[in-house]
Formats: C-alpha cells, sequence, structure tokens
C-alpha cells in the first residue's frame, strides 16, 4: 500500500472507500474498464472485516464461513482447492490478500485514510470532494461507497438497570477476550448467526449458558449428506424447482442430518423456511440437548444481577452478549446526497429504512455514486458484490464515454424491481436481505444489457467482459 497520491492525478478518478472484499472488487472492476481509481482505507492493510483484530473487524476468533467456497468467491477468482468447503478467517484473508496481489490492486490502496465528509461538487455527475481526517480534500469523477454496514451497533432497548457487564456481539472475540467467561453465568441475546455461534463459542467455557431468542427459528447445518447445505439448494433453484417443494425436500434433509426445532424442545418457527435470514449452525442442537445452552424467552427487563425473561423466568446473569446486529449508518454523506431526498424530507429511521437505491447499490438521481455491499443475501456475498462491481465499472465508463449507454441505465434506475420471489419477516434483520439466486440473475443480465449498448456505441466490447457469467463450481 501507499499513502500518497499518484503522480498522475486527475480529476476523472474515481474513489472507493474501504479495502474489504466490496471495495477490492469495486477496484478491481473499475481498473479492469480502464477507469481511473484508487482505494482509501482507514486501517493499515486490507481485508475490512476480515482483518481480525483491527477496529474494523466484527468477526471473532473462531468464525469460519457459513456459505460454501463455491457460492462465496469473486466471480473469477476461485478459492483455493485446499481450502476446506467452509475456510477458517485467516483463509478468508489470506484469500482477500491474495486476490489484490493477483490483480495489482494495493498501489492503488491508500492506508490510514479516515473519510469524514463525501460532498457532491454538482447537482449531476460532475464529481464530489472527499475530506480525509488530517488530509487535504480530493475530487474524484465518481465514488464508490464499499465500508460495509457493521459499524454501529444496535443495542436492544431494556427496561430496567443491569449491574453485570454488557457487550455487543462485534465487540466480543473470544471465551477470553475481552473478558473471560470461565466461572461466569452468560445470556447470549440473538437468534442470528453471530447470537448462535456465540452461544456455542461461550458455552464450552461459561459456568451456564443462557440463549434468548424473539422467535424459533429454522437451522440448517454447514454440510447435508457429506455436502454443504447452499449448494444442495442451488440445485434445486437451477432444476427451477417450485419453492413450496423446495421447502419441502430442504426440511426432510435437515430433519435427517440435524433434526427440526421440536425434536430438541424448542418451539415450531412462526415462519417458513427460508422466510428469515437463515441460522448456518451444526452445533446448537447438540449443546442444546447436552444441556450446555438453556433456550430462554425474549428479555422483559434487567433487575439488578438479573434478567427477568417474557415468561417471568429470572436468572442471575453477570455477562450479557448482545448479538443485535448493526443500524445502517454513512455518517459521512448526508442521507439526500445518497438517496436524492428532498433536503426537507425528514430522514428515515435507517433500522426501518435503508437508502432508496436501485437494486441496493444505485442511487435515482445521479450516476457517479454506488453503494456496492449493501445488501444480506441468504448466501455467499463476495460473488455478488463483484457482480454489482462490474455493473458500476460499466456505468462509470458510459458516463466518461457512452451518453446513449448512461441515458439507458439512469431510466433503469428509476424502476423498482422486486428483488426476491420470498417475502421475508418484518424486522430490522431484513431491510438489506436478497434472495441470492434472483438478484444474481437480475445482475448478470443488467451487465449483459450495458455491454451491449456499450458495444453498439463505442464500436468495442469492454476489457474484462467476455467470461463476466462464470457460474460457481463447485470444487474442493
Amino acid at each position: 500500500m501507499t499513502n500518497s497520491l499518484h503522480e498522475h492525478d486527475s480529476p476523472r478518478r474515481w474513489c472507493v472507500i474501504g479495502a474489504g472484499p466490496s471495495g477490492l472488487a469495486a477496484l478491481k472492476n473499475l481498473l479492469a474498464l480502464g477507469v481511473p481509481a484508487e482505494c482509501l482505507e482507514r486501517e493499515d492493510d486490507l481485508g475490512g472485516n476480515w482483518y481480525f483484530g483491527s477496529p474494523a473487524s466484527r468477526i471473532f476468533a473462531s468464525t469460519r464461513l457459513i456459505s460454501s467456497k463455491p457460492l462465496t468467491e469473486f466471480v473469477d477468482y476461485p478459492m483455493p482447492r485446499r481450502l476446506p468447503w467452509h475456510p477458517h478467517h485467516t483463509d478468508c484473508l489470506d484469500y482477500l490478500r491474495g486476490y489484490a496481489d493477483h490483480f495489482g490492486l494495493r498501489p492503488f490502496i491508500r492506508s490510514h485514510c479516515d473519510v469524514e465528509r463525501i460532498e457532491p461538487v454538482g447537482r449531476s455527475a460532475q464529481g464530489w470532494q472527499v475530506s480525509l481526517r488530517g488530509q487535504a480534500p480530493q475530487l474524484y469523477a465518481g465514488v464508490v461507497i464499499a465500508n460495509g454496514h457493521n459499524h454501529q451497533p444496535r443495542m436492544p432497548t431494556i427496561p430496567g438497570s443491569f449491574s453485570g457487564t454488557l457487550l455487543h456481539a462485534g465487540d466480543y472475540k473470544s471465551p477470553q477476550s475481552p473478558l473471560n467467561v470461565q466461572g461466569l453465568r452468560v445470556l447470549v441475546i440473538g437468534g442470528g448467526n453471530s447470537g448462535c455461534d456465540i452461544a456455542v463459542d461461550v458455552c464450552q467455557h461459561a459456568k451456564a449458558t443462557f440463549h434468548a431468542t424473539r422467535r424459533s427459528y429454522h437451522v440448517v447445518p454447514r454440510t447435508i449428506l457429506g455436502r454443504p447445505a447452499d449448494l444442495r439448494s442451488e440445485r434445486l433453484l437451477r432444476m427451477k424447482i417450485p419453492i413450496w417443494l423446495r421447502r419441502m425436500i430442504s426440511l426432510r434433509l435437515i430433519d435427517r442430518s440435524i433434526g427440526l426445532p421440536e425434536r430438541h424442545g424448542l418451539p415450531t418457527p412462526d415462519h417458513r423456511l427460508w422466510e428469515t435470514h437463515p441460522v448456518i449452525n451444526e452445533r446448537l442442537y447438540g449443546c442444546i440437548d447436552q444441556g450446555t445452552i438453556t433456550p430462554v424467552r425474549d428479555v422483559a427487563q434487567f433487575d439488578g444481577g438479573e434478567v427477568v425473561f417474557a415468561d417471568g423466568r429470572r436468572e442471575p446473569i453477570d455477562l450479557v452478549i448482545a448479538a443485535t446486529g448493526y443500524r445502517i449508518a454513512m455518517s459521512f454523506i448526508a442521507p439526500s446526497d445518497l438517496d436524492g431526498r428532498p433536503v426537507s424530507e425528514p430522514a428515515p429511521d435507517h433500522d426501518h429504512a435503508p437508502p432508496d437505491l436501485f437494486l441496493h447499490m444505485l442511487p435515482r438521481h445521479r450516476l457517479d455514486l454506488a453503494c456496492v455491499g449493501l445488501i444480506q443475501p441468504d448466501s455467499g456475498q463476495w460473488g455478488l458484490t463483484d457482480l454489482q462491481s462490474r455493473v458500476v465499472a460499466r456505468m462509470a465508463l458510459a458516463v466518461r464515454q457512452a451518453p446513449k449507454t448512461a441515458a439507458w441505465l439512469r431510466r433503469q434506475t428509476q424502476r423498482s424491481p422486486q428483488l426476491t420471489p420470498i417475502r421475508y419477516v418484518d424486522s430490522p434483520r431484513h431491510r438489506l436481505e436478497v434472495e441470492h439466486f434472483s438478484y444474481r440473475r437480475r445482475l448478470e443480465r443488467l451487465i449483459k444489457a450495458l455491454d451491449r449498448r456499450l458495444r453498439r456505441e463505442l464500436n468495442e466490447v469492454p476489457a474484462g467482459a467476455a467470461g463476466s457469467q462464470r457460474e460457481p463450481q463447485a470444487h474442493g
């Protein structure tokens, strides 16, 4: 990495904020189409959330992928065959750094760049001024926001006061850090993947572990009959089997593998399979059966050193870990600049109303700004952010050289397509949820349409367009 600007700086450059998986994909695809670009990274090295130990990272020591390699990897950079189906976070960081080296991205990444503010220079595609902490502002032709959305923890609102220790899951690193749980009575709040993983992690060391959830969830193991569960589901999707039949097949396979919730004394979920973000965990039920994890109802209130649950149960608790997600927060940009909302219109609570972006990606009012990675898919994300980045790179090229293609894309952004065939449970957890298969197909069609128009207008195929639609392949 370098901390200095390149010699031939030009206002035609694009700025990518964040050097995590999304930012790396955005930078790579912009450069691949000949769009000058650089990436601004707050930390001392790339990796984002997967740079364990950095302030930006929200993972913990035992974290590994819950999606399989083929459904996680970038489109044109497969994960090594030597890695297991669900690699450890150290392998993921090595993979990301290998991606940066393979595509020669490091010279275009500036570390220790903390973005304080981005402001438009004009009303429509006239560029952006990016202000950095302790550095002079820079002008860019466009900006890609790719710094993730796990920055501002969402803490639960619970009546009463708690005399023990209260942590957010983002601060949890291991059963010994930031607090040794040995001998403690621990409560984990939240039924998502982080909550379930932390409960399993903690229960091997704590005196007692309680797991509080608002509802019962469908739990899916990482592998079913020796093969990743998401690849088995992917096969059914490719076969175009109707969703009711896919649910029936999947539930039978899950029951044969780890059992359904009722077999472990848990209530039947109040929603159908896939109507909430999938909980991927093959160890949770075993811990419940062994008694090392005690499922409890939602928390009603704190009472000093005790926690009162919705059914009236009380338990003395030393440590509460809130795995309750994150708020969608981009403090460095005004909401009106991000999604074109009139300044006079009050900003929404972003827990309930994310930015109004086309495909969770493009503003509807200008073509020199994009968000990459502002999604929560039901499978792996990096391949999807790679495809998002290909759209953004073609948009940047069109703005510079193909006005007819840019105008066509602008018209597309005024549409409000249905992003998923599944109706998710109404909760903050699902504000950015997308069904990966249909979302990927939509991105692939958009890329192909942009390529056709760019080819006609520029009389050439954009660099990197060939082979851009490689399907994920199972390997390993």
